[in-house]
């Protein structure tokens, strides 16, 4: 199932689970030329399909969706039309209707095949709109309106269904009640640019999804109300987002500022073979390093053991072996390796809680001299598709190097997170919001601070500040 323009909204998801969207926007920017291009996608899907709205009339629906309604499998009700004034039994009604609806059951249904035809192909699949609740809200009371929505989303999410509550921005205190079981965001504001009114969407949250930045989206509705998203706008060679402002330009590559023209050069100083061409990608990485490895003390011989027990250990963590090899990147580093997940912010996390708990189990066996201890920096990021010195196409950006930042500044068993990263995390779970910490600020190369995060319990990580922080708050 999806939504109009999920893959700008999203930065690349084709598909979301069921969700029950909020979409709040000013009066005249197009919510319900949204919603119509949404309901007309499940039309199309043979999908049931219900449109609930206290606006729209009989007429205006049909001029609305152009469609044959004898040929798709739908319901529309507007409860203001129920009855000769609208009241709590409207709403009744209404209810009534939409359960009997998805029971697979239509009153008006003829009895031809074609129509059974079309209830058969269905599976528990709903697009479901309703237009709009502070509309409802005006009409009937807000604790009317409140009582109906519990019942009603409880048929909706006995079903999967995929839904839109439109709402005017904005949103007024008395009717945050009725918007809270809404598990996604989506918001859509009007922007001024060189006296024109500029449209613009965001998706805010979504559950399942770590929305850390959510993107402005510009679109475009044309004369017969279709949205055109940010696929025609011009996007940023850095990172591959659409420009919003003016671009900056370098080499006739556009850019969203000097800033990001400054790190591409930094970029194509290093990597003679950076061809805009290839695509700029954008991972989760796990940084991994052995403590001490380099210690000439430890034979050649030990050192090698280590490495390739690490591996064996990596390769044993569900986290890594169950993830196909076109979703993850794998960059040994001599003192260990660097692994890039798509999408998945938790893969890293998870990679270093698992690793953790091998390791610890395998030193309590082993003499001190033979024992692994690692440290793990985390972080996420573009990295760009390149050429190395063996003409073997790799890749290098951002994503890594932050990743080995932080991890440079730990000691053993320390798993360090940028902020980002961290902030893409923490919303996820009560676990990962106790158990990862701000520990401090670091100034690192060219004098960038970055602020540090360290993950810990009392299974995995150091709850121990490392010895590099300690020097910074024990300093004259």
């Amino acid at each position: 199932m999806t939504i109009p323009g999920l893959a700008e909204l999203t930065d690349g998801e084709e598909n979301i689970s069921p969700t029950l969207f909020l979409l709040s926007g000013p009066p005249g920017i197009g919510k319900r030329d949204y919603c119509r291009e949404f309901l007309e996608e499940g039309f199309n899907s043979r999908k049931k399909c219900v449109f609930l709205s206290s606006k729209v009339t009989d007429r205006e629906r049909i001029e609305l969706f152009s469609l044959n309604e004898k040929k798709i499998n739908s319901l529309f009700v507007n409860p203001t039309l129920l009855y000769d004034t609208p009241n709590e039994k409207s709403l009744d009604e209404t209810l009534k209707q939409i359960i009997f609806y998805l029971s697979g059951i239509q009153k008006d249904e003829s009895p031809d095949q074609e129509s059974r035809r079309s209830i058969e192909v269905e599976d528990n699949s709903v697009y479901f709109v309703m237009d709009s609740l502070n509309h409802f809200c005006d009409i009937f009371e807000v604790s009317l309106i409140r009582k109906f929505l519990a019942k009603l989303i409880l048929q909706l999410k006995k079903r999967r269904t995929m839904g839109i509550f439109t709402i005017d921005s904005p949103i007024s205190e008395e009717y945050h009640p009725i918007v809270s079981f809404c598990d996604g965001i989506m918001e859509m504001k009007f922007e001024e640019s060189n006296d024109l009114l500029i449209r613009k969407i965001r998706m805010l949250s979504v559950a399942g999804h770590a929305m850390t930045k959510p993107t402005w989206i510009q679109f475009r509705i044309d004369k017969n109300g279709r949205f055109n998203f940010a696929d025609d706008l011009l996007k940023c060679t850095l990172d591959g987002r659409v420009i919003q402002h003016p671009p900056v330009y370098y080499l006739d590559l556009p850019f969203h500022s000097e800033g990001c023209t400054k790190t591409y050069r930094k970029f194509m100083s290093v990597f003679k073979e950076l061809d805009p061409k290839y695509e700029i990608l954008n991972y989760n990485f796990c940084f991994i390093d052995i403590v001490g490895l380099s210690n000439p003390d430890l034979a050649v011989h030990r050192q090698k053991e280590k490495i390739v027990k690490l591996n064996e250990f990596i390769s044993s963590c569900n986290s890594f072996r169950k993830i196909s090899d076109h979703s993850k990147i794998i960059l040994p580093s001599g003192d260990g390796m660097a692994i890039g997940y798509e999408n998945n912010p938790e893969l890293p996390y998870k990679l270093s809680v698992e690793l953790h708990s091998f390791l610890r189990k395998y030193n309590k066996r082993m003499e001190t001299d033979n024992q692994i201890k690692v440290r793990i920096g985390l972080s996420s990021g573009p990295v760009f598709t390149v050429y190395d010195i063996s003409n073997k196409l790799n890749v290098w950006g951002p994503g890594i190097i932050m990743a080995r930042r932080v991890m440079d500044l730990g000691d053993s068993w320390h798993i360090l997170i940028t902020e980002n990263f961290a902030m893409q995390l923490k919303p996820l779970y009560e676990e990962y919001r106790n158990n990862i910490r701000f520990i401090g600020s670091y100034e690192i190369k060219h004098g960038e601070k970055i602020n540090v995060y360290s993950a810990y319990s009392d299974d995995y990580g150091n709850p121990e500040l490392p010895e590099k922080f300690k020097q910074i708050y024990t300093s004259p």
